[in-house]
């Protein structure tokens, strides 16, 4: 019997963890009306972490010609986001995404009315908006700073 190597096993392990990922960025991308159906995926390594960031870019059908055919979803253990094809690159994807969930933990943390941020489905709580901050300052060190 052959020798099982340890690499083939990370290897697994990481496309295990992209595969649930996508699926979850998919289920999040069709819970939305504006979205008939899911043409193709990609999904950004360099910019993405097992299964607690991903970056993936979607070529969807939308429902009207009002909406982009791309869409770019960040998910994983964290809030998901959805952001359009103005956005060009995975990176700055993220910067994006950074942007948004300090905008969202900062009203939050200063009592300020959340009417005009993101909608992050997550209760608006300091203990998850300093959470949320965490993971913001994890994504701007580890995944931004090196490029």
């Amino acid at each position: 019997m052959d020798e099982i190597s340890t690499e083939n096993l990370s290897e697994i392990e990481e496309l295990k963890c992209v595969l649930e990922l996508q699926i979850k960025a998919q289920n999040y991308l069709q819970s939305f009306n504006w979205c008939k159906s899911i043409k193709n995926s990609w999904y950004d390594k360099e910019f993405s972490i097992y299964n607690q960031i991903g970056v993936f870019l979607f070529e969807i059908e939308p429902t009207s010609s009002e909406v982009d055919n791309f869409i770019w979803i960040i998910n994983g253990d964290l809030p998901s986001v959805y952001l359009d094809k103005s956005v060009k690159t995975a990176s700055e994807a993220l910067e994006v995404y950074c942007e948004l969930m300090e905008d969202w933990s900062e009203n939050v943390k200063s009592g300020k009315s959340l009417t005009d941020s993101y909608p992050v489905q997550a209760e608006p709580t300091m203990k998850n908006a300093d959470l949320l901050l965490t993971r913001v300052s994890f994504i701007k060190s580890e995944l931004l700073l090196k490029e």
